[in-house]
Order: C-alpha cells, then structure tokens, then sequence
C-alpha cells in the first residue's frame, strides 16, 4: 500500500494558514485520517512535528465549527420555543373563543375554530420535530467531533 503522506506537500503547509484554506483543510482532514502508524516511525521528528502542528490546526478549525453549528441549533430551538409558545398561545386563545361561541350561540357551527385549533396543533407538531431533527443532526456533529479528537489524540 502506498503512504498516505506526500512529506513534499506536507512539510510546504502553513498551519496557521489552515483556516483560511477549507478546501485544502478538508482534504488534509481525509488523507491524514488514513495514515497509519508505521508511517510515522521513521520520520524525522521535525516533520512528525509540524505534522502534529497541522493536526491541532485542523482540530481547532472543527471544534470551531461544531461549536458554530451548537450555537445555531440553540438559536433555532429558542426560535422553536418561542414560535411554539405563540401557537400555543393561539390555541387558548382559539379554544376560549370555541366555548364562547358555543355558549353564547348554543351550539352553533363551530368547524372553523376547530379547523384553525386543528391546524395550529399541526403546525406545533411539526416544529417539535424539527427541533427534535435539528437536535439529532447536533448530537450527530458532536459525535463526529469526538471521532476526531480520539484519532489525533488517543
């Protein structure tokens, strides 16, 4: 099996310009995922170094971005909170309108409330499960970052 290093090209790489590299980060991020030990063994300790410098510059730049991707599953469950609340809120409001009704007309045709409480209960449902997605592909990102750091640091 051929190695997975091309020293050449390893050693012309700038960690420190990793991060405003995504493509090259991206696929530095898969060929060093390959690398196997033996590789490393009878390497100069300087390129073993700055290979290790490139590794922590690739781990920052996905910490960095599971961290963004934190932030916005956050945002986007107190945006679902609070639009939640809203409807829930419409739902009193359209249930107590509902026994008005019914009271004060007797009983008379009451479809369309119960269509709009219907609807809004729908919509409530359907926001609990994008949250509850939104929330997996989170646990998801973190797993993966996990992965990551038990590769580069066992």
């Amino acid at each position: 099996m051929p190695p997975n290093i091309n020293w050449k090209e390893i050693m012309k790489v700038d960690p420190d310009d990793l991060p405003r590299q995504e493509e090259l980060a991206d696929n530095l991020l898969i060929s060093l995922s390959k690398v196997e030990v033996n590789e490393l063994k009878s390497e100069k300790q300087e390129n073993v170094i700055h290979l290790f410098r490139i590794t922590q510059s690739l781990m920052k730049m996905k910490a960095q971005e599971v961290e963004l991707a934190l932030e916005e599953v956050e945002k986007a469950g107190e945006e679902q909170a609070k639009f939640e609340n809203q409807l829930k809120t419409k739902v009193m409001k359209l249930e107590n309108e509902l026994e008005m009704a019914q009271q004060s007309a007797g009983g008379r045709d009451t479809r369309f409330l119960r269509n709009e409480i219907c609807q809004l209960e729908k919509q409530l449902e359907q926001k609990d499960r994008e949250l509850e997605d939104m929330e997996k592909e989170l646990e998801k990102e973190k797993k993966v970052n996990e992965q990551v750091k038990h590769f580069f640091f066992p």
